[in-house]
Order: C-alpha cells, then sequence, then structure tokens
C-alpha cells in the first residue's frame, strides 16, 4: 500500500507492515522528512526500484550494550534513499526492487527500552545523504487503516519487558491512527518525546479532554503540536502512550498490570 509520497516517488510498504511519521525523538521525524516502518519480518525496498550504493557498519553513541547499527545509501531515481536499523543481507552494486528484501531488523543503540525493531527510511539529495537533518519532505496519505478510540478505557493485551500493549474497549470509525480529533488522525509519544502531531489544519487538538495548542505547521499540512502534561493509568503515573499508523493498538510505557487488566488513561496538564 501507498503510505506517503515524497519528490514525485511512491513510498509502499505491505499492508499489515505498522508505521510512524512522529512517534521517534529523532530529528529527522519531527520536519516531517523521515518514516519507521515495523516490519512483520524482513525489512523490504519501498520504491520501485533502486540500487545498493554504500553500506557502513558504525558505533552509536549510547552506554548500553548495543554498540552498533547500519547504514545502507540506495540510489533511487536521482536521489538517494537513506535506511538505518536495518543488517543488510545485499551488497553495494545490487539492484533492488519493490517488496525485495534488504536486510534484517536490528536492535540499535539508538533505540529507547521501549522501542521495536523497524527500519527508518530519508529520501535524501546525494550530495548531503548522512545528517540527521535535511531529508526531502514526506507526504503521507491519510488512509482508513484502524478502528479509532472511543473513550479513555482500555484492555491490557501483551505484556513485554519495558511496555504493554492496549486496546480500547470502545472503537469508532478506522482512521490511520487510532487516536484521533475531529476526524483528524493523531500520532506520536504522548508525552515523553515532548511532541506529538496531528495529520491536518487544525490550531487546537484535544485529547482523552485535554487541550493543546498547534505550535507548528508543517509544509505537508500536518500540525505539531507540544505534549506538555503527566499522564496516568489507573492513578499511576506512567511515562506516556505510543500511537502509531496502522496499528491499532496503543503502547503504553510504565506502571505494574497484567493481561485482562482495563486500565484508564487519564491526562493532567
Amino acid at each position: 500500500m501507498k503510505i506517503a509520497g515524497v519528490e514525485g516517488l511512491d513510498f509502499k510498504i505491505p499492508k499489515e507492515a505498522w508505521f510512524s511519521f512522529f512517534n521517534t525523538p529523532y530529528p529527522g521525524h519531527k520536519v516531517g522528512t523521515a518514516i519507521d516502518i515495523y516490519f512483520l519480518k524482513k525489512a523490504l525496498f519501498p520504491f520501485e526500484e533502486g540500487k545498493i550504493l554504500e553500506i557502513k557498519k558504525f558505533r552509536t553513541p549510547r552506554y548500553i550494550p548495543v554498540r552498533e547499527d547500519y547504514l545502507m545509501i540506495f540510489q533511487v531515481d536521482g536521489f538517494c534513499l537513506k535506511v538505518l536499523h536495518v543488517k543488510p543481507s545485499i551488497k553495494v552494486g545490487d539492484k533492488v526492487y519493490l517488496g525485495d528484501e534488504i536486510g534484517e531488523l536490528v536492535v540499535s543503540g539508538f533505540f529507547r527500552p521501549w522501542s521495536d525493531r523497524h527500519a527508518h527510511f530519508e529520501l535524501r539529495d546525494c550530495k548531503d545523504r548522512y545528517r540527521a537533518r535535511g531529508g526531502f519532505l514526506m507526504h503521507p496519505k491519510i488512509l482508513k487503516l484502524v478502528p479509532t478510540i472511543k473513550g479513555n478505557k482500555f484492555e491490557v493485551v501483551e505484556k513485554t519487558e519495558h511496555y504493554y500493549w492496549l486496546k480500547p474497549l470502545k472503537k469508532g470509525k478506522k482512521n490511520l491512527t487510532p487516536l484521533s480529533f475531529g476526524g483528524l488522525p493523531i500520532e506520536g509519544g504522548l508525552p515523553h518525546y515532548h511532541y506529538g502531531a496531528i495529520f491536518g489544519k487544525r490550531r487546537k487538538v484535544e485529547i482523552l479532554e485535554a487541550k493543546f495548542s498547534v505550535s507548528q505547521e508543517l509544509p505537508n499540512g500536518v500540525g505539531i503540536f507540544n505534549a506538555d502534561f503527566q499522564i496516568f493509568a489507573n492513578q499511576q503515573k506512567v511515562k506516556g502512550i505510543g500511537v502509531y499508523c496502522n496499528q491499532e493498538k496503543i503502547k503504553l510505557i510504565g506502571g505494574e498490570f497484567e493481561i485482562g487488566d482495563v486500565v484508564e488513561i487519564r491526562f493532567l496538564k
């Protein structure tokens, strides 16, 4: 499915993959120039065709045990595609086509403890292919993919070492993400990444009865708002919730819960 356009090219992924434009602290995302794809298995090439120009293995600056990551650079038409967090299964000079496997998703030292494995993509000018900023603007496609949340009560359906997956007890019409306001999808790591995004032109955003002002409107029409609040789950103060595209569950970071528990989420500004 096509999830975005960039410089006249269609960015396509499998229907079962979930993804995010703004659920990350990485600089390129906050200005709308990057996509993270949570493939179910191997990382796949998202454009019609390309050629791999570079592969680099590099050290990450984190103090945690994972101290390496991978960079791949592909030629795509007259541009360069930058890919991170994928251990390559191809070699320099190989041609690739839409849907071809390009490697294995890895845990990176850049990840937070609650991050899932994903591939990071940016389309860039080949003369400026490495920096954290400077990619071309992505134009998200607003697809009706998952049911939206109604109310603020959820069931814990999965428990991992660093987070929980929650499903809403009540659901509404489908949208790009499970969280919306005025029919426009909302995405982000709230409030732990300190900002959120609404896919459309709004001056105000309301989430679970908490109100926010849009502080920046990107050229692709996405509004950025500051996530300046505390979040509670059944009276327990937690780190935040993660909201993604094409993922009907939300990620709860923090708290002590068990599978089957009903959790009431509340924001306090």
